[in-house]
C-alpha cells in the first residue's frame, strides 16, 4: 500500500514537473522587457516566442514606440530565414512531370497496339 502512495506521488511529481515546462516560455511582454532594460535582448528565445512577440497586439498597442521600432528590427534580423516564401515553382514542376507521364503513357499505347494482319496474306 505504501509503495503505490510513493509511486502515485512519484508520478504526480512527474507530470507537474513535464507539464511545467510549458510555463516557462518567453511571453511577448517578457522579449519587450527584456530590450527595454538595456536595448539588445539578452536571453535566447525561440522563433516561435520571437514571431508571437511580431504577432501580439497588447505590446503593439502599449508600449514605447521607439523602443518598439528598435526591437521590431532586432526580432526581424534574428528570426531565421532558411525557407523561402511560396511561389508555386514547386507545383508548376509537378503539373509538368505529370503531363509528361501521362502524355508519354498516352503515346507508348499508342504506338505499340498490335497491329492488324492484312487480309491479302
Amino acid at each position: 500500500m505504501v509503495r503505490r502512495v510513493v509511486l502515485l506521488l512519484l508520478g504526480v511529481v512527474l507530470a507537474t514537473l513535464l507539464l511545467s515546462t510549458v510555463a516557462l516560455a518567453w511571453t511577448p511582454q517578457d522579449i519587450y522587457d527584456d530590450f527595454a532594460t538595456n536595448g539588445r535582448l539578452t536571453r535566447d528565445y525561440t522563433d516561435a516566442e520571437l514571431n508571437a512577440y511580431l504577432n501580439d497586439a497588447t505590446v503593439a498597442a502599449y508600449a514605447n514606440q521607439s523602443v518598439k521600432d528598435r526591437l521590431d528590427d532586432a526580432v526581424m534580423q534574428l528570426i531565421n530565414r532558411d525557407t523561402f516564401p511560396f511561389t508555386g515553382f514547386q507545383i508548376m514542376i509537378a503539373v509538368i512531370v505529370v503531363v509528361v507521364l501521362i502524355g508519354g503513357g498516352l503515346a507508348l499505347r499508342l504506338l505499340t497496339r498490335p497491329r492488324k494482319p492484312s487480309q491479302g496474306s
